[in-house]
């Protein structure tokens, strides 16, 4: 069975504002942090099967938005990658948005040890 992971990252901010939202009427929630990555997910999704469908990228274990990418603690040679991305549209965000393709190894390889992340 084939498996992969696509992986999004809300802003986890707000101002003055509670996270967590109820209708007057109390029969409508939101969460506003998770509307985003939510339609990321699913944005990215079908990007990346159009993408290998028609062969511009091959097959991934890891589809990550860019945001989160560069929110890793990757070592200094694998943040500077010339690696390409691949734009997606994203429902509900500002400009362009692209997504990196991975495997699970080669993130592994590259997180820096909680030592060196101080």
């Amino acid at each position: 069975m084939a498996i992969y992971a696509i992986i999004t990252q809300g802003s986890n901010e707000y101002y003055d504002d509670g996270l967590l939202h109820i209708s007057p009427a109390r029969n409508h929630v939101s969460l506003n942090s998770l509307g985003l990555p939510f339609a990321q997910l699913t944005a990215i999704e079908y990007a990346a099967r159009e993408a290998i469908r028609k062969k511009v990228h091959a097959r991934a274990e890891v589809y990550m938005d860019e945001n989160f990418f560069r929110s890793l603690r990757l070592d200094y040679d694998s943040r500077k990658s010339n690696r390409p991305k691949y734009l997606y549209e994203a429902p509900m965000a500002r400009g362009p948005t692209y997504y990196r393709v991975e495997s699970c190894q080669t993130l592994l390889d590259n997180l820096r040890s909680p030592e060196e992340r101080k």
